[in-house]
């Protein structure tokens, strides 16, 4: 039994026990030491690095983009203002799951794909890590209520106040003063890398109109600031800030009042309208007609809407009328009667006997006179250039043009502007086409004929201008051939704004100054040439414009002008069997000035109509170029011309005419 029951060792459980606990003591103090050691290490040795990374988390770095510069009428009324809105934005990074995501604001807001996909398109062009997109703007109190309840399901996202454009007077100014929409790639990619930097933070940039003109000025300087942010990207606090630097404000020349009473004188038609202030250059109106609400496009037109503007293929929305071309017509026969005075190819006593046809020598085809409207169909009789001028007599300017020569036209037409852009900030107005043999050569790769010639004398064939171009036409014979060149700035946060102009153009100077009154007296009798007793013998609006208005207080010289779409016969014109598609008629133009040879005061307006198919210019484009200088002269400068005559004192009248 001894054998098989052994007693234990205790002494010996004991001395195993101890170095067991010994050897854990030394291990437990190890790892203490270790533990120790690592954080001497990152709290004193790499104590810089890690609280640069833990600021990192907590602190950024963010812009403040500027305030957008605000645009004024002449008088002080905006025309482009900034409006607080409250956006929705996403900081992709602090965002675990961005499909989760916006499923789920979907739901709360009613997210549509068209949000999405701008979103989306704004995230491909995000610069900066950490910065905030905007998803959806202009938040109602609605939708603020639902994200801020929800706030955390939706780590990242954020609702942030922002100023946007906002154009008080809408479609009246949507093609002049233009819009501002969200910035796209290509826009960012041809900036400089300073200029990029300063669009750090802004969402929104000039598109058309002053507002891409101007942008330089309107933009301001980009701002920073450092914030302290939580865990779901709300900041906490602001720490530093360098403010930003607020665009400047634009003063334009143009007139909120004659800009509205322009638009409402086009009624239900589709034109456009351009008045210039004969004493500046500044252009006072600028009216294209249809045309849009630009505040559509500041935050993202919906497809939707987008696609309604750009499929209106007969109103054309989008299409600015007053700096695109068309055939001018008989507009121009004022600027080629100067050109046969200055190069002595007419006289004041100069005439034809008008068949109511023109040919070419050795040629069997007539060129019909498409003014003609003559009792028996026969011509305008003994016709001199002022008869030829307010009878828009056809034949007389095939004879002269014809005569004249397509080189002398181009020369001396040039210098009122056709195929130029004569104004000093509307850049992306069209030229128009002031033909010539070398355009003809190198767009064509045609000769130039004779036949050609003849055609452009009226207005038609190659001819095209742009109802600014007929403005600025119009404005310099009214400053008898002093060229102020249109503009559209008057003032730069108040102080008056003089653009550097490197390249003056030059006034135009003809044989003999006495020109200027002789077309000035055809221009009037235009409008006031009244019924004689030879038949048609007066003024081609003289009906349409001072015997309907027969207590006129002013002259106003003009000259009508109507442009062919197709080629239709006068034959087919007349016939009451024969139905022509309206968008088929002739454009009806009018150009004018006024007060014309008053000894009191300067003419003070230029106007040019354009009433696209509107058939005739003297009773159609003609009555509306009277509303909008009454407008201007009666309303707006408020001149009383019945006391210039009995003041008879031209030095305190014309002084009252000018600004």
């Amino acid at each position: 039994m001894a054998g098989k029951w052994q007693l234990k060792d205790h002494e010996a459980e004991q001395q195993l026990f101890n170095r067991r606990l010994g050897l854990a003591g030394v291990i437990i103090f190890l790892l203490f030491a270790a533990l120790v050691l690592k954080l001497i290490n990152l709290q004193i040795y790499q104590h810089d690095y890690f609280s640069a990374r833990s600021d990192g988390n907590r602190l950024h770095s963010q812009y403040v983009p500027p305030a957008r510069g605000l645009i004024f009428d002449r008088n002080g009324n905006l025309l482009a203002d900034n409006q607080p809105i409250f956006n929705l934005t996403v900081i992709s990074e602090q965002v675990e799951d961005l499909d989760a995501t916006l499923a789920t604001l979907r739901a709360l807001i009613g997210l549509t794909d068209d949000d999405i996909d701008q979103f989306n398109n704004r995230m491909q062009r995000n610069r900066v890590p950490f910065s905030s997109v905007p998803l959806r703007y202009v938040l109602s109190n609605e939708e603020k209520s639902k994200i801020a309840v929800n706030g955390h399901l939706l780590p990242g996202i954020a609702i942030e106040p922002q100023f946007v454009r906002s154009y008080p007077l809408g479609n009246l100014t949507a093609h002049s003063v233009g819009y501002v929409s969200e910035i796209n790639r290509a826009e960012l990619d041809s900036m400089s890398d300073a200029s990029r930097e300063n669009y750090g933070g802004t969402n929104h940039i000039g598109k058309t109109g002053i507002e891409r003109t101007y942008e330089d000025f309107l933009h301001g300087t980009v701002g920073y600031e450092i914030v302290e942010k939580n865990n779901r990207g709300q900041v906490m606090r602001r720490l530093d800030r360098t403010d930003p630097i607020a665009g400047k404000n634009l003063t334009l020349h143009i007139d909120a009042q004659l800009q509205i009473a322009a638009e409402a004188a086009l009624g239900d038609f589709r034109g456009a309208i351009v008045a210039i202030d004969t004493t500046t250059g500044g252009i006072i109106a600028m009216v294209s007609k249809p045309a849009f609400n630009p505040n559509l496009f500041v935050t993202g037109i919906s497809s939707k809407d987008y696609s309604v503007l750009v499929t209106d293929e007969i109103n054309t929305p989008l299409f600015d009328r007053t700096t695109n071309p068309y055939p001018p017509g008989s507009t121009i026969k004022p600027f080629l009667g100067l050109g046969g005075l200055h190069h002595g190819l007419v006289d004041y006593d100069f005439a034809i006997e008008d068949p109511g046809y023109f040919r070419l020598p050795g040629v069997s085809y007539r060129w019909g006179d498409y003014t003609l409207r003559t009792r028996n169909g026969g011509g305008h009789g003994h016709t001199n250039l002022l008869k030829a001028i307010y009878q828009s007599c056809d034949t007389f300017f095939y004879d002269l043009g014809n005569r004249m020569g397509i080189d002398t036209m181009h020369g001396f037409m040039s210098r009122f502007g056709f195929g130029q852009n004569f104004a000093v900030d509307i850049a992306y107005a069209r030229t128009g086409v002031l033909p010539s043999r070398d355009w003809k050569r190198e767009t064509r790769g045609e000769p130039w004929y004779p036949g050609d010639t003849v055609n452009s004398s009226i207005g038609q064939g190659y001819m095209w201008a742009t109802p600014l171009q007929l403005a600025t036409a119009a404005s310099i014979i009214a400053n008898k051939g002093k060229v102020m060149q249109p503009r559209m700035l008057k003032a730069l946060d108040g102080k008056a704004f003089e653009p550097v102009i490197r390249d003056p153009i030059p006034d135009v100077m003809v044989r003999d100054p006495d020109y200027w009154r002789y077309m000035e007296e055809a221009m009037t009798m235009v409008v006031h040439r009244p019924f004689s007793d030879v038949f048609r013998d007066y003024g081609t609006a003289f009906e349409a414009i001072a015997m309907a208005d027969r207590d006129m207080p002013y002259k106003m010289a003009g000259k009508s002008g109507s442009a062919q779409v197709v080629g239709i016969s006068q034959d087919i014109k007349a016939s009451t069997d024969i139905v022509v598609s309206d968008l088929n008629k002739d454009h009806g133009l009018f150009i004018s000035f006024a007060p014309a040879q008053n000894p009191y005061i300067e003419p003070q307006i230029a106007v040019a109509v354009f009433v696209e198919n509107g058939e005739h210019g003297s009773s159609v484009a003609g009555p509306i170029a009277k509303q909008v200088i009454d407008s201007y002269l009666l309303d707006i400068l408020q001149l009383d011309f019945t006391a210039m005559e009995k003041a008879g004192d031209p030095d305190r009248l014309v002084s009252q005419g000018n600004e």
